[in-house]
């Protein structure tokens, strides 16, 4: 199933769930004729039983269909039923009920065949909908909506609740949802749950092992929009979405986590973890302009034992982010790109560091690790097209071109020593072959380096002669600074190749 396929699975999970694309103010048959409208949108072929009784509208055997292709194959979802009853004061009720099935049927393009049965069951859920046809607004609560998987068959291998299991509950679930109809169709959502458990079980088909994760997120929250296009687009065309107007963006938040893994193979525990953050932020942006991706995550706690790690590994940081931007788009013009990560006051247990510190020599402090990194790029080809992996593993084909580069910050810091960095790069890419030709320069400083070398000799970690060689690297590349053990450092490339390291040249 591709990716994106999955994707849209989650989104129509998600419609069905909170009733976001209702009118109110007509019949429940245009209320369905939306939903209808939002599918086939997107490229879909929907298929449903249509009963009317009264002031209420049951659709029945719902079928939503993606378009198949050679490069992605075919994917279908069924659910059995969904009731819109009007109110007569102006608004709709969604009624669902308190469990349903539901059965996705995917074949890939080698023919493999994947079929997945599963539940929905939700416990006080209120839906209604209110507005006018082009301008309406979707209420929901619920104290909770579970999903749980009841069947999966792998071609034509069938795995029962007792080989692999999967059950995710989320609790205390109210949001809005606001549609709007112009000349593209705009989703505004906010969303808020109290907790979401979630537990995995599943048993290796081919040998004696399993596996169980157990976990809970806490103090969810979401705020989103989100922009389609009103003529139908290929589902399994990103690119072709993202031309026609395609647009995400949404934050998640979330107040801590915990969650529990564990292995088993032939009745003995081989692998064990156990993990806490107490929350935080996850940012998307997708559109033709590109992709912006951030995640942070704070005060990360991580204990592990496995069979072949001789003693308990245990971890945590204050705090981990990662954050990517990026054209997704052939362009002619360079366009943003920007990458980064962050382990900030990293600290492990003094079990392990006795593992090859035994004696305490090499400072504890916690150790921290920073690069965020901007600058401009292009690519050659549309990287969401379904023959970009072609493209991407073709050694003889570039990819893509980098223009520019700028190093905000570096920072490495760990067992006393401190590495600090910034500069900035912009690339030469007329040649016409070999890589694109840099001109620009890096500031590099070092504090605290020799002290560390002496500290891995005397410990044995570092021979002699390689420390040796470090320093006369450090004298040919760096001179001292004001303070003591201090290096500083910088390596220049000019327009003609040349590359400088404090003003002489080196290559």
């Amino acid at each position: 199933m591709s990716i994106f396929n999955l994707r849209c699975t989650t989104g129509a999970l998600l419609l069905v769930s909170t009733s976001q694309a209702a009118y109110a103010d007509i019949t429940a048959q245009d209320t369905w004729n939306d939903w209808k409208s939002y599918f086939s949108g997107v490229g879909y072929t929907v298929t449903a039983t249509e009963t009317q009784a009264g002031d209420t509208l049951t659709v029945s055997d719902m079928i939503f269909t993606a378009p198949g292709s050679e490069e992605i194959g075919t994917m279908s979802m069924t659910l059995d039923q969904v009731s819109f009853r009007e109110n007569g004061d102006g608004s709709v009720d969604v009624i669902f009920p308190e469990v349903s099935p539901i059965r996705i049927a995917a074949v890939d393009p080698d023919g493999g065949k994947v079929d997945i049965s599963m539940e929905v069951r939700q416990s006080g859920m209120a839906a209604t909908v209110s507005g006018e046809p082009t301008d309406m607004t979707s209420v929901y609560t619920a104290r909770a909506v579970e999903m749980l998987l009841t069947e999966i068959t792998v071609d034509d291998e069938t795995l029962s609740t007792e080989d692999a299991a999967v059950r995710f509950v989320m609790e205390g679930l109210s949001g809005t949802s606001r549609t709007t109809l112009s000349d593209m169709r705009t989703y505004d959502q906010r969303m808020q749950a109290n907790a979401v458990n979630y537990d995995v079980f599943f048993i290796d088909p081919e040998g004696g092992g399993s596996a169980e994760i157990d976990g809970k997120v806490d103090g969810i929250s979401f705020a989103g929009t989100s922009v389609l296009p009103l003529a139908v687009v290929d589902a399994g065309d990103m690119s072709g979405l993202l031309t026609a107007g395609l647009k995400v963006d949404g934050a998640f938040t979330f107040s801590g986590g915990s969650s529990n893994t564990k292995a088993v193979e032939n009745g003995v525990e081989t692998f064990a973890a156990r993990t806490s953050s107490s929350g935080g932020t996850l940012n998307m942006l997708m559109g033709s302009d590109g992709l912006s991706y951030s995640a942070i995550q704070k005060d990360i706690k991580v204990a592990m034992t496995a069979q072949d790690i001789p003693v308990p590994v245990e971890f945590g940081m204050a705090e981990g982010a990662f954050n990517i931007t990026m054209p997704l788009q052939k362009s002619e013009e360079m366009n943003d790109f920007a990458f980064g990560f962050s382990l900030s006051d990293f600290s492990m247990s003094d079990l392990l560091w006795g593992m090859f510190d035994p004696t305490a020599q090499l400072p504890r402090d916690p150790a921290t690790v920073i690069l965020d990194l901007t600058g401009k790029a292009r690519l050659l080809f549309d990287f969401l097209d379904p023959s970009a992996a072609v493209v991407s593993g073709d050694p003889n084909i570039t990819p893509g071109e980098i223009g520019s580069v700028d190093i905000n910050r570096l920072q490495i810091t760990v067992a006393g020593a401190e590495l600090t960095g910034d500069g900035a790069f912009t690339f030469d890419n007329s040649g016409p072959v070999g890589p694109p030709k840099p001109n620009g320069a890096v500031n590099l400083s070092l504090v605290g380096g020799n002290k560390l070398l002496d500290t891995l000799v005397g410990m044995g970690l570092l021979p002699e002669e390689q420390a040796m060689g470090a320093r006369m690297m450090m004298g040919m590349l760096a001179v001292p600074g004001n303070a003591p053990d201090t290096m500083n450092s910088t390596i220049e490339i000019n327009e003609q190749g040349h590359i400088m390291a404090n003003g002489q040249r080196i290559q």
